[in-house]
């Protein structure tokens, strides 16, 4: 059986990626940064073959403490669609045609997250750094993700009673909500403060 025209996309990519040092795993392909670090490249697939690159930097500590609430590891602490990061004339989504000889795109698309993505990666691939931006400029974040990935720095980071403050404020602005939001938000800062006792 042949493998998909998606199949053979994602393969031309692995393949333009492989000397970057970035490896795939499942979905999106990671780069070992040290001290528990990961680059991250993830795509979003529209069409039939169009690529848009996600790039983003995971934890091991944040996605240990994201699997022991019951969520999803290995996703990044913060991520950008690579065209954010290419300044002037960006390019949101490559292009694969059917059939069609997928090295050139490829190269293309890793030639620019080279240039436009790696220095992103490189830049928040230090925990201190990240978890101080975050925390200076908590508005980076989106409102539904800020709380839960707030008070989990603070309690990395030994500030239990910074993190106790974030699921606070969160759950008094939520406290008249019953929307899906609210309802999941409880259930994690409730999940949260058994998990972090004291």
């Amino acid at each position: 059986m042949r493998p998909s025209p998606k199949t053979d996309v994602l393969v031309a990519v692995d393949t333009a990626l492989r000397p970057t040092g970035f490896v795939r795993r499942g979905h999106v392909w990671l780069q070992d940064r040290g001290d528990g670090a990961f680059g991250w490249l993830g795509f979003g697939i529209s069409g039939s073959l169009d690529l848009t690159p996600l790039v983003g930097v995971c934890f091991q500590r944040y996605d240990e403490v994201c699997r022991a609430l019951g969520g999803t590891a290995t996703t990044p602490l913060i991520s950008t669609p690579l065209g954010c990061l290419m300044g002037e004339k960006p390019v949101w989504r490559w292009t694969f045609e059917p059939g069609g000889d997928h090295a050139p795109v490829a190269e293309a698309l890793v030639g620019a997250f080279l240039k436009h993505g790696k220095p992103y990666i490189d830049t928040y691939a230090k925990w201190d750094t990240l978890a101080r931006e975050l925390v200076a400029k908590p508005e980076s974040l989106l409102d539904f993700e800020r709380a839960r990935k707030l008070s989990i720095i603070h309690v990395l980071n030994g500030n239990a009673g910074a993190a106790r403050e974030v699921l606070k404020k969160e759950r008094e602005r939520v406290a008249d909500h019953s929307d899906v939001y609210a309802r999941s938000y409880r259930s994690f800062a409730h999940r949260f403060e058994l998990l972090f006792r004291g």
